[in-house]
């Protein structure tokens, strides 16, 4: 990427447009987690209460004042209160957090008042869902690979899990090396030096996973699965991950029920706007230059020329190929934002 003219940044301390290793939290090859890295030090203080297996069923909220004076919750099936001297804060992600307010009383009055559910306050809860739509590919093949593993079954042997036990090898990479941060000539925000589209590089997995986990996760058809990464199962390959950091598009989330058990409803359409499209473009066409720089050269890397179905009628490698591939390979990253004000 610096060969391609993008410089080499901390995209943690405000530079934002250029590329880095990925920055994850781990210890010794394994994923840190704020339980395992802080929590588990601090969980017998007199003044921290953690709960598992509890589900909390509705924030309690002051009719009056509109203040949050506690939670309920359920454990081991038994219905509990707990008040709140001070404040209470709502952290259950983008679905639930949205959720739980809707049943509280807080969120859109026709949705609350259909339910049967008072309204406290007239809020457009779940109705601002933004999401950070990612697509799969381009992928590249690598024939010169240094070290020969070109499949599963010579990643997943006795002397790589001893690597891995001691916080080494291939096992140890979440599969994202490096990331790649880029403004598309789509990008709307005043500021030239923030990036629009994110591009991560990632070893390829998915030709490797004969189990139906990988398809039902991300919605591939088999048709999709068979013709466009089953033919990687015995290559040396990685891909390129272009996803949308500020997404035109907009979504919902709603009630299924008044059952707190029951999750919501999400509502999304990736492409509402045409220009969500011609950014990831964008982005594929810049890993493509990138991986076409000398340092790749000399591992006899290639653009994986395999077309994805439904794309079969288009010349690969255009502007309408890549455009089809985007409506095709786009799927979900899970990083979905909603605002509850």
């Amino acid at each position: 990427a610096q060969q391609a003219g993008y410089r080499y940044l901390d995209y943690n301390s405000g530079d934002l447009i250029g590329v880095s290793f990925l920055q994850a939290h781990t210890r010794n090859g394994r994923r840190a987690t704020g339980g395992n890295s802080y929590l588990k030090d601090i969980v017998h203080r007199p003044n921290l209460h953690i709960m598992t297996r509890s589900w909390v069923t509705k924030v309690l909220i002051d009719s009056r004042t509109k203040e949050a004076t506690g939670v309920q919750f359920v454990r081991e099936r038994r219905s509990y209160v707990v008040n709140a001297r001070r404040e209470v804060i709502l952290s259950a992600g983008a679905f639930e957090s949205a959720k739980l307010l809707m049943l509280s009383g807080v969120g859109p009055s026709k949705q609350l008042q259909r339910f049967g559910i008072k309204v406290l306050k007239d809020l457009p809860v779940g109705e601002q869902v933004t999401e950070h739509g990612g697509v799969f590919g381009p992928v590249f093949v690598v024939n010169n690979d240094p070290d020969g593993l070109r499949s599963l079954e010579q990643v997943a042997t006795m002397s790589e899990f001893m690597r891995f036990r001691n916080g080494s090898g291939p096992m140890t990479s979440n599969s994202v090396e490096s990331l790649l941060y880029v403004r598309s000539p789509v990008a709307e925000d005043p500021d030239p030096d923030l990036p629009d589209v994110e591009i991560m590089q990632s070893y390829l997995t998915f030709g490797f996973d004969s189990s139906p986990s990988t398809k039902f996760a991300y919605q591939l058809s088999d048709e999709v699965d068979k013709a466009y990464f089953r033919p990687l199962q015995k290559m040396r390959a990685f891909m390129y991950l272009p996803l949308l950091l500020k997404a035109r598009a907009r979504g919902q989330v709603r009630l299924k029920s008044t059952n707190p058990f029951h999750h919501p409803e999400f509502k999304y359409q990736y492409f509402e706007d045409d220009r969500d499209v011609e950014a990831l473009v964008y982005g594929i066409l810049q890993a493509i230059r990138v991986t076409s720089q000398p340092a790749f050269e000399k591992l006899g890397v290639e653009l994986y020329a395999n077309k994805v179905p439904g794309c079969q009628h288009l010349k690969f490698n255009t502007l309408d190929y890549w455009r089809c591939h985007v409506r095709t390979l786009t799927a979900t990253f899970q990083h979905q934002v909603d605002i509850l004000t």
